[in-house]
């Protein structure tokens, strides 16, 4: 008789306790993923944190937690992990009553972008690993990384050519009321600019500088404009990085810069969904038990919202259109523009041409601003705006990048322009 107890009140027991994980596996369980800064630099080293909480009374043994990123974030510990089209996590825990975990998984930004992981799959099984209960927790944790910059002898060599073509084109008075500061000598420089106290002092050759009469801003303009849908991923980065570096070099002159491009920033909803979901099992686990709203998860996963996607844009092709921030100075500026270029999206192709563009601007800023222009793309249409811009005596300089990877038609560009541009 004390056998057949037994036996029952294990069974019981057993009953109990599977009732007991089947209703509160996930109650008071929460996961939270974070990154260690909301933006870096491209190649900067930051930190994944997640944060697994625990606050009932009742152990899981088994627990998993399971997300995916952009696999443009390469991180250091790949254990439970995969990279195919994005790099995939599967972490198991075990977490007792009351308790709270924290992993940190350190990784590097390999490339310019905005990253966002919209929902960790949390999956707790019982203790028999026989009744599991799953949910899609929302996560919201993203990062903006711009993109890098170019070595600093190669933007220095780069701005004594920009600024070769201002003074062959444009004489610019030195104010010798404002007087700006002391650097090196370089063989441009006039010999009565020689500071020979400084000099002496400094074992070299040094030159006073003066501010200029004419108050210098400048335009920045990148086109992205192509001949065809071909894409040059190396030029494109490349280029971008070259703009990135003339804006840094600019702000810390403390040269007013406006920022125009015809590149097409990336969609930020369709960034921060979830990428190449399991539709089936994850439609599944949220019916099941959910901590959150997924409903219009779900209706993405189900394609409810495809016909009103395709009624706003029929045929999904981005609208052409105008990036512009407005005139500014300091680290705050510099922040700005790098936020517009980590957002370009490369791929895509349907862009405003650009002549229309710096038409416009022209006819906007007259010609007191310096142009600096950076495209790959010299048709025929924006070389004659170009051509006109410094018949006017407008101070203007064009870099054409060509030579970084593969290019077509690099040998179409005319002798004319190639004396009239920067040739990288």
């Amino acid at each position: 008789m004390n056998i057949i107890g037994i036996f029952f009140a294990v069974i019981l027991a057993f009953f109990l306790i599977r009732l007991a994980y089947s209703r509160s596996a996930l109650k008071k369980l929460d996961v939270k993923l974070s990154f260690s800064s909301p933006r870096a630099s491209e190649g900067a080293t930051l930190t994944l944190t997640t944060v697994l909480t625990n606050r009932k009374w009742l152990p899981l043994p088994w627990v998993a937690v399971k997300f995916s990123v952009s696999k443009q974030l390469l991180f250091v510990d790949m254990e439970n992990s995969q990279i195919t089209d994005n790099y995939y996590r599967n972490d198991l825990y075990n977490i007792l009553m009351r308790q709270r975990i924290t992993r940190r998984l350190g990784f590097v930004c390999g490339k310019r972008g905005y990253y966002h992981i919209p929902f960790v799959d949390l999956t707790a099984w019982d203790i028999l690993m026989e009744e599991k209960s799953a949910a899609a927790i929302e996560c919201g944790a993203s990062l903006t990384v711009y993109p890098g910059t170019l070595p600093v002898p190669e933007v220095d060599n780069l701005c004594v050519q920009i600024y070769g073509q201002m003074r062959a084109r444009n004489i610019m008075h030195p104010d010798p009321f404002s007087f700006r500061g002391i650097r090196e000598y370089s063989p441009h420089d006039p010999l009565k600019a020689i500071n020979f106290k400084a000099s002496a002092k400094a074992q070299e050759l040094m030159v006073n500088q003066w501010e200029y009469m004419n108050a210098r801003q400048v335009i920045l303009l990148y086109n992205m404009q192509r001949y065809s849908v071909w894409h040059n991923e190396v030029l494109d980065e490349y280029t971008i990085k070259l703009v990135a570096s003339l804006a840094e070099r600019l702000i810390q002159e403390n040269v007013p810069v406006r920022f125009v491009t015809n590149g097409i920033s990336i969609n930020i909803e369709d960034a921060q969904k979830p990428p190449n979901p399991d539709t089936t099992s994850l439609t599944k686990k949220l019916q099941r038990k959910t901590k959150s709203d997924a409903s219009s998860y779900i209706a993405r996963l189900k394609g409810e919202d495809s016909d009103k996607s395709k009624t706003q844009n029929p045929d999904k092709k981005p609208i052409p259109s105008v990036t512009e921030i407005p005139e500014g100075i300091g680290e705050l500026q510099l922040e700005r523009i790098l936020e517009a270029l980590a957002f370009l999206d490369e791929t895509q192709t349907d862009v405003a041409p650009f002549a229309d563009i710096l038409t416009k601007t022209i006819e906007k800023n007259k010609l007191e601003p310096e142009y600096w222009l950076v495209s790959t793309y010299h048709g025929p249409d924006l070389e004659a705006v170009y051509k006109n811009l410094l018949a006017q005596g407008a101070r203007a300089v064009w870099v054409l990048p060509y030579s970084v990877g593969l290019r077509t038609r690099e040998d179409d560009i005319s002798q004319e322009i190639r004396e009239q541009v920067i040739l990288l």
